[in-house]
C-alpha cells in the first residue's frame, strides 16, 4: 500500500477514511472484523484544489462502491473519490 501521507488529491478528488461498521450488536455480541460492514460515510483527510464546498475534517456520505482504496488505518479503508460520488455532508 501507498503511505497515506504521500497521497495528495488532484482536481476534484477527496481522500476519505471510511467509518468502521458496527463492532458490537445492541445485545452485546461482538462482530468479528471479517464480517463487519464498512459504512459509506467517512471523514475527509485531504481535498483537491477544485473542491470548494468540502473541507478537511468534514464527514461525507458517499455513493456505494465508489473510489479506489489507497490504504488502511485502524483496519478500515482510506479511499480516493471524486466529488461526483459525494452525496452529502453530515452536520453536527
Amino acid at each position: 500500500m501507498i503511505p497515506i501521507e504521500k497521497v495528495h488529491p488532484t482536481r476534484d478528488r477527496l481522500l476519505v477514511h471510511l467509518n468502521p461498521g458496527v463492532q458490537e450488536t445492541p445485545h452485546g455480541i461482538i462482530v468479528p472484523p471479517s464480517i463487519q460492514q464498512i459504512t459509506q460515510h467517512g471523514r475527509v483527510l485531504a481535498v483537491g484544489p477544485d473542491c470548494n464546498s468540502i473541507h478537511e475534517g468534514d464527514t461525507v456520505v458517499l455513493q456505494l462502491h465508489c473510489g479506489i482504496e489507497v490504504g488502511q488505518r485502524q483496519n478500515t479503508p482510506i479511499i480516493l473519490v471524486e466529488m461526483k460520488d459525494v452525496l452529502g455532508v453530515l452536520t453536527d
